[in-house]
């Protein structure tokens, strides 16, 4: 399989993600750093015409301690959960290379209804992947899409929405993707259904309720690699050259037009 990569959002928000802690951590070590100083200035000022430098030095100190910077727990928390969605994607991307070498993998496609992790193009057609990284057992109800977390003992910790930042569930978030490719596709000429599926790449992931879904959710890899494989095939080499260009041809734009309205 030839993997591309057109973007690599989740690398980036790491990126981010460690660039804000060592910003934090560094403001942490400068003002312990002038604590430290201050200290050693106030206990070698031992003659009585510094005692007012002493009584300054106090003061300041106790200022300082009240203002040490502290490292931001949603940081951390981020950080975690950025990488821990990098490497499902990573192993996601590992699995699926599985497919022969008729398959193109794309990673990161973009188009104006959002980002998708993993694109395939081969002879089974057009899959759009969108991967999470997340310990949870998965409901499904139509377009409702929640959530429930446990412990290691099977106490529930946690429960709620599946959703993106645009209040899409996840299965919406890359149906409205999907359905943007397939129109841009079909403008131009290549009349091929983009097939949506999510992937909850976690060893501590399950399949809860499942009724009604609208896309295929894989837990793991392997239902969504055996959907695929049952697939009729769609797309003859020279389709799928064309897709390739097309979906290359389409990221570039989106991506173009992002960086000029930011």
């Amino acid at each position: 399989m030839l993997i591309e990569v057109l973007s690599n959002h989740p690398a980036v928000l790491v990126r981010e993600a460690v660039v804000a802690l060592d910003e934090q951590n560094r403001l942490m070590a400068e003002h312990d750093q002038q604590v430290t100083l201050l200290r050693e200035r106030r206990r070698t000022a031992r003659k009585w015409w510094q005692i007012l430098r002493m009584l300054s030095d106090h003061q300041e100190i106790r200022a300082l301690r009240v203002r040490r910077p502290v490292v931001d727990p949603g940081l951390q928390s981020a950080l975690a959960s950025r990488q821990a969605g990098m490497a499902a994607e990573d192993r996601a991307v590992h699995e699926l290379s599985l497919l022969p070498d008729t398959w193109r993998l794309f990673r990161g496609y973009a188009n104006r209804r959002g980002e998708v992790d993993i694109l395939l193009v081969g002879p089974q057609g057009i899959w759009a992947v969108e991967v999470k990284g997340r310990a949870v057992l998965v409901h499904v109800d139509g377009e409702r899409w929640t959530f429930e977390k446990f412990d290691r003992y099977g106490n529930r910790v946690d429960q709620g929405i599946l959703q993106d930042r645009r209040g899409r569930s996840w299965g919406r978030q890359v149906e409205d993707i999907s359905h943007e490719l397939e129109k841009f596709l079909a403008s131009r000429g290549l009349h091929v259904p983009v097939h949506p599926a999510v992937a909850v790449v976690n060893d501590r992931a399950g399949l809860g309720i499942c009724h009604d879904p609208t896309v295929i959710l894989s837990i793991g890899t392997d239902y969504l690699l055996a959907a695929i494989r049952e697939a009729p095939v769609t797309l003859d080499p020279a389709a799928r050259d064309r897709a390739a260009a097309l979906v290359r041809r389409d990221h570039v734009f989106h991506s173009n037009r992002r960086r000029t309205r930011e």
